[in-house]
């Protein structure tokens, strides 16, 4: 009729959602690229190549932002994996409910069917979960098994060596391309004969699980902070008498320290804690070595200020006494001649601080050989008092002969002068039968360290899911393109006639548009991680995903030619940074952290569409003014 019909229905909350996703499409998979994120104030900066880093980073003024970063800063405190599929997975069916929208179905009908094709997906995938029992590792022809390099994603094809996608599709006589994309498409086949053995030792535990192997599987492409995380099993399962199998991991039982100035080959694993000391603690340490020391734990701050969390000090009470100070001793030095005749009084040497230490007390019992050390992390000092028989306390004032551990000993590690630090000295400090496992992470470039210690803290977390689960999905992209398939069947079965099709749409007459908008959604997921590999357009990323796709649908069933979509990884090796390499054997994914990625994401898009529906924004009003022909909603 010629007419504007204007809806002031504006949902910005999923619109801001999806843009602050994009924001972070490059950090999915294993080729992340690095930002740097500058403060204007400060003229500080931070390099970041993690989702949840950025999120931490970024001034969020909006609500979405902020109700984003909390969602994903609380998934990364308990799994600290999959942040970065949550986030990506909020942004792709945020723009599906706004298309949703936009085609004028009703958010009830929205809900019903996004929750109701998670649910049917998260079931599906249930059923082809594998068991850690059932992982085995993939061997090259002499045997022994191998953990690949590769240095870039390519889409190739196996017979010409073609790397373009595009060009093999269009020849029906060439063989048919492979996804190809590190960890998330890996292939199935040996590893070919010049292949070098892997970093990961074969070694089956008692309960017939290969953790190396496992390991290997769920490394996502981080060969070397994984070795570590292998190398962490080995130790602890040796303090608890199992040899040098891997029989063992304790994620609770594992800390980090980082050290700048040294290069990443010097990253390794010690037992027991590193401590970063003065040189005159040092020389304390080497005045003392190869003695047992006597150690007291202090929960908080070694001072006599300090008051625990939630005492409350009355003010309006005033101290008087009859009693003279002839001596003119302060409060403080009173309380510093009390701990420290406590300290001697019980052969105490070492005094392990959770929270900072008097400057003035550590002075002094330095020079009465007594070792304090401040900003101790908690775990550690549980273990300590698992393992010595020290009993923890709050006030100095509380110790006692009870609350003295024993046998502890302590060894200089490494000098660290040279690195421009305060405290220049590492030592190792060890209790007997202790679980506790330091994993020590070096490099040369300050700004890394954190990007680093993110790196081992997810690969040691996926090894501990592994374990816990004692379930896995399929990795290399096959749990997404087997949700694809599973929506697009429904989608197929809702159009035909029957009876149980018929209620289907009766009960939500939208749903197979719902189903099928989501489904595009994980087809983004997958094609972004190929296109991160910088080999290949968005556009030859679906046409290859789609091709996949057509051959499942074409009266095969997709559980008897899963292996079809197996990486073929058969680039060419040294072109890539070793802590890269990516692994020939199959690939897995913790099935727990991603549902709960996907449902936390679905639960997130809920939300702001919910609050969207509450809190309505739109057009500025003066923009339609005088205009006959437009009829504001």
């Amino acid at each position: 009729m010629g007419s504007t019909i204007i809806s002031q229905r504006l949902h910005v909350g999923l619109q801001q959602l999806t843009a602050l996703a994009a924001v972070t499409h490059s950090f999915l998979g294993p080729n992340k690229n690095h930002k740097f994120i500058q403060d204007e104030s400060t003229g500080e900066s931070s390099l970041v190549c993690t989702c949840f880093r950025v999120l931490e980073h970024l001034d969020l003024t909006c609500s979405v932002g902020q109700l984003a970063n909390e969602t994903i800063q609380a998934h990364q405190k308990v799994f600290h994996s999959g942040a970065g599929c949550l986030l990506f997975m909020a942004g792709v069916w945020s723009r599906a409910a706004l298309e949703c929208l936009h085609r004028g179905i009703s958010i009830p009908h929205i809900v019903s069917a996004m929750s109701e094709g998670l649910d049917i997906c998260c079931e599906v995938c249930r059923s082809i979960s594998v068991s850690i029992e059932d992982v085995r590792p993939v061997a090259s022809d002499s045997g022994t098994p191998v953990l690949q390099g590769s240095p870039h994603t390519v889409l190739r094809n196996p017979v010409t060596g073609m790397n373009s996608s595009h060009g093999a599709l269009n020849n029906k006589k060439q063989s048919r391309i492979k996804l190809t994309h590190s960890r998330h498409f890996c292939a199935n086949d040996k590893a070919d004969e010049n292949t070098t053995p892997g970093l990961f030792s074969h070694a089956v535990s008692s309960k017939g699980v290969d953790i190396p192997h496992l390991a290997e599987a769920v490394s996502h492409g981080c060969v070397a902070a994984m070795s570590l995380v292998v190398e962490v099993s080995k130790i602890q399962s040796k303090n608890n008498g199992s040899g040098d199998s891997c029989r063992t991991f304790d994620v609770n039982k594992l800390v980090t320290c980082t050290l700048p100035g040294l290069s990443e080959d010097h990253s390794c694993v010690l037992p027991g804690c590193v401590i970063l000391l003065s040189a005159e603690q040092a020389s304390l340490v080497h005045h003392m070595k190869e003695q047992k020391w006597q150690v007291v734990l202090i929960n908080g701050d070694l001072s006599e200020k300090y008051r625990h969390l939630g005492f409350n000090n009355k003010n309006d009470i005033s101290q008087v006494t009859d009693k003279l100070d002839l001596k003119g001793l302060s409060k403080e030095d009173d309380w510093e001649d009390n701990v420290l005749t406590t300290l001697l009084k019980n052969n105490v040497n070492l005094v392990l601080v959770n929270g900072e230490a008097s400057e003035r007390l550590t002075q002094h019992c330095m020079s009465h050989r007594i070792l304090v050390v401040e900003r101790v992390k908690p775990d550690i000092l549980k273990d300590f008092a698992e393992t010595t028989g020290a009993v923890p306390v709050t006030y100095a004032t509380q110790l006692s002969k009870h609350c003295v551990g024993t046998r502890v000993e302590i060894s200089i590690w490494r000098d660290c002068s040279g690195n421009r630090r305060r405290a220049s000295m590492a030592v190792n400090i060890v209790a007997d039968r202790t679980a506790l496992v330091t994993v020590v992470l070096t490099t040369s470039v300050h700004s890394k360290l954190q990007t680093l210690e993110d790196c081992f803290w997810g690969c040691a977390y996926r090894l501990h899911h592994t374990l816990k689960d004692r379930k896995l999905l399929p990795g290399a992209g096959k749990t997404e393109l087997l949700c694809v398939q599973t929506l697009q069947k429904h989608i197929k079965d809702n159009g035909e006639q029957t009876p149980q099709a018929k209620q289907g749409r009766a009960g939500n007459p939208h749903r197979a548009d719902v189903f099928q908008l989501m489904a595009d959604g994980w087809m983004d997921y997958i094609s972004t991680l190929m296109l991160n590999s910088g080999t290949c357009s968005k556009v030859d990323a679906w046409t290859t995903i789609n091709q996949q796709l057509k051959d499942f649908n074409g009266g095969l069933s997709l559980d008897a030619n899963f292996s079809r979509l197996l990486l073929r990884d058969d680039t060419e090796d040294g072109m890539m940074s070793p802590n890269m390499k990516r692994s020939a054997g199959k690939v897995y994914d913790n099935m727990t952290v991603k549902f709960e990625a996907w449902r936390k994401a679905l639960d997130l898009v809920f939300l702001v569409l919910q609050t969207d529906t509450e809190i309505i924004t739109g057009i500025d009003p003066k923009q339609v003014e005088g205009q006959s022909n437009v009829m504001v909603l």
